[in-house]
């Protein structure tokens, strides 16, 4: 049997639900209680779990693969929640958190029937189907945008805490510019541009970016440019950039592990509108060129990113008009305005909650008595 400070957190699908699930397990270790973080098989793909001890995976089902076909959707859920309440009993859960995504629905319908709290953390200012779901059972909604209570009815609003998103240690690890601009071999360049298209890369960014270079390339001149492409796109564009003249000094991965270097060295980012990167460049007071993936469930990164304009953090580029000949100009405007990048960096940090992952499991702790 596992100790009674076993908490299970659930979640998976996307970084956005693995990362803050990290955040919470990396803080109930430093706090001595034994986490346990669950993912679906499909995760593993995720690096960052390699940091994670106590990672479990399973077949969790998909909704969206068995649309056409409820029946095996059925089965598969029923299997995926049978494994999951044996290994609720056998590891003595105290407490099971949802992080959001399709993997975290079985544990938490295998917490309410062996009646064990559940607790949910809800990343975006729209709440999520896991979320909406199970609302009214969970003892405690944790979200990242104060703008998410409206989203749910006003009895329930003693069960919301605004606590913002969790973060990885790492990421608050303070770095000085210098270091990071040493980091990447970007100390000659006046301006640094960071590109993140979110946990699995944005090829819209990636070519939005490629565009630029190639349309302007003079405009670049003493500019480094920290560029994350994702998995897939890597190789296409390390081969593109072999090929064209451009005056940039480009650090191009498929993804950086040490993003608090990335955070540190640059001046400005152009990003998807993930709650999770918005909450480590507000962490670090990173102003922003966001541009919402427009597929989003519930067109939640337009609504996510909205939170910074409206703060004075981020400018928005719609996904349609996000071209080449309509970015650069707001870009190099940007860039060329010290006075303003100090002010939206200043409004970036007052979104910032880089004691979330603290607060959250202070809370769960104090609120489940759980022992170390």
């Amino acid at each position: 049997m596992g100790m009674k400070g076993t908490v299970l957190i659930s979640g998976g699908g996307t970084g956005g639900h693995i990362m803050p699930g990290i955040a919470l397990y990396e803080e109930f270790k430093s706090q001595g209680y034994n986490p346990i973080l669950l993912v679906g098989t499909d995760d593993v793909k995720f690096s960052s779990l390699n940091t994670v001890e106590n990672v479990q995976t399973y077949n969790a089902p998909t909704m969206w693969k068995n649309i056409f076909n409820l029946p095996a959707f059925t089965i598969r859920f029923i299997v995926a929640l049978t494994w999951t309440m044996r290994f609720i009993t056998k590891n003595d859960v105290a407490a099971v958190i949802g992080m959001g995504g399709y993997v975290s629905a079985p544990s938490l319908v295998a917490a309410l029937l062996k009646k064990i709290p559940v607790y949910l953390c809800e990343q975006n200012v729209v709440p999520g189907m896991v979320t909406s779901f199970f609302a009214k059972r969970a003892k405690a909604i944790f979200t990242t945008f104060e703008a998410t209570a409206a989203y749910f009815d006003i009895e329930m609003a003693h069960s919301i805490i605004h606590v913002g998103n969790p973060l990885r240690k790492h990421v608050l690890k303070q770095v000085e510019k210098e270091a990071a601009l040493k980091r990447f071999n970007m100390m000659h360049c006046k301006k640094v541009i960071l590109v993140i298209g979110g946990s699995q890369g944005a090829l819209k960014l990636n070519e939005l970016m490629y565009d630029m270079l190639t349309q302007f390339p003079e405009s670049f001149t003493d500019t480094g440019i920290i560029w994350s492409t994702g998995t897939y796109s890597y190789e296409q564009f390390k081969e593109k950039l072999q090929n064209v003249t451009h005056r940039a000094s480009i650090f191009l991965a498929p993804y950086i592990l040490d993003v608090e270097n990335s955070y540190a060295a640059c001046d400005i980012a152009i990003s998807r509108a993930g709650a999770g990167v918005l909450m480590e460049l507000a962490a670090w007071g990173v102003p922003s060129l966001l541009i919402p993936y427009p597929y989003a469930a519930k067109d939640h990164q337009k609504k996510n990113a909205l939170e910074f304009v409206k703060a004075g953090a981020a400018e928005l580029v719609e996904n349609s008009e996000a071209k080449a000949q309509n970015v650069a100009p707001v870009l190099f405007d940007l860039l060329d305005n010290e006075t303003l990048l100090a002010r939206m960096s200043a409004k970036a940090k007052t979104l910032a909650r880089i004691n979330a992952a603290q607060d959250i499991v202070n809370f769960i702790a104090k609120d489940c008595e759980l022992k170390k």
